[in-house]
């Protein structure tokens, strides 16, 4: 499916449950808490915390959550990736941010 879908997805989803009123800073307190919920399986997976890390899950659930708040806002996620490609292609030229990243490397070497 194309973002787009899956943002129709969403929308669908919330309408059929009665979801699509949650106001706005909700769901962005939802988002952060899905972060939350990033990090720790990110530290799973390091050995730091016990368990089986579901990364992948958490994930989709963070992005699920994008792409309500977007639908919510009338945002389409397709236009505004593009566009932010296109900013970030311009403002990062390939050989300055390999540099950059050469820097960072030699700076944060294990």
């Amino acid at each position: 499916m194309t973002l787009k879908d899956w943002q129709d997805w969403v929308a669908a989803f919330d309408a059929e449950r009665g979801w699509e009123g949650v106001r706005d800073e909700h769901v962005a307190l939802h988002l952060v808490e899905e972060l939350g919920e990033i990090a720790r399986e990110l530290l799973r997976q390091s050995g730091y915390k016990e368990g089986e890390a579901r990364l992948g899950e958490e994930i989709a659930d963070l992005l699920l959550l994008l792409f309500k708040l977007a639908n919510q806002q009338g945002i389409d996620l397709e236009a505004a990736l593009e566009a932010k490609a296109r900013e970030l292609t311009e403002r990062f030229p390939i050989e300055e941010a390999r540099a950059a990243m050469r820097r960072y490397r030699s700076r944060h070497a294990d």
